[in-house]
């Protein structure tokens, strides 16, 4: 196809001037600056470019831990964070990320969470802010969103005369599996 000539498969159609025109073969698609910022060496500059902007100098291990964050879907530990990177950059050490995630958390990029165990749980901080269900079992978090709440905050925040900095709201229960679990158990100690 380099010689200019269509194939025979392709045809030709007619423009509103009544020229005569071969399609092109590309399909549409996100254009490369879309393709860049999608792919891992967008994401990797994007990240960088956050870093720097929040004062922290971008070391490939600050870099790697908070990629792990950005990309976990959960609220990890230190322990977990550094178990998920050592296979990509077996030099990391636990104090350099108990240092990162101090430096993140002092800069707002990330959320440190202390649920119902002993130790801090992260994540990165989120784009729109929700709340967490905690199962005193299985150590579950579910994460939501309900605006009534974020409403009934605020109007308590006025009616008392406060302005609100942050807030955090843990709910502690029982899951479904674990509620499963119990109803199981207890049917066969009868």
């Amino acid at each position: 196809m380099t010689s200019g000539r269509r194939s025979p498969s392709q045809k030709t159609i007619s423009t509103k001037n009544g020229k005569r025109e071969t399609p092109s073969l590309k399909r549409p698609g996100p254009s490369a600056r879309e393709r860049k910022e999608d792919s891992p060496s967008g994401t990797t500059q994007r990240l960088t470019e956050d870093l720097r902007s929040s004062g922290i100098h971008p070391t490939q291990q600050r870099l790697r831990v908070f990629q792990t964050l950005t990309e976990s879907k959960g609220h990890l530990s230190a322990e977990e964070i550094h178990g998920l990177i050592r296979s990509q950059t077996p030099r990391i050490g636990l104090a350099t990320i108990y240092r990162t995630l101090h430096a993140l958390k002092e800069k707002g990029l990330v959320e440190e969470h202390r649920f119902n165990d002993e130790f801090s749980r992260y994540e990165a901080k989120p784009a729109k802010h929700h709340d967490h269900l905690i199962c005193i079992e299985c150590g579950k978090v579910v994460e939501f969103d309900q605006p009534v709440i974020e409403q009934l905050q605020v109007a308590a925040a006025r009616e008392n005369h406060f302005t609100i900095v942050s807030h955090r709201l843990e709910i502690y229960g029982i899951c479904e599996s674990c509620q499963r679990l119990r109803k199981e158990h207890d049917a066969l100690l009868l």
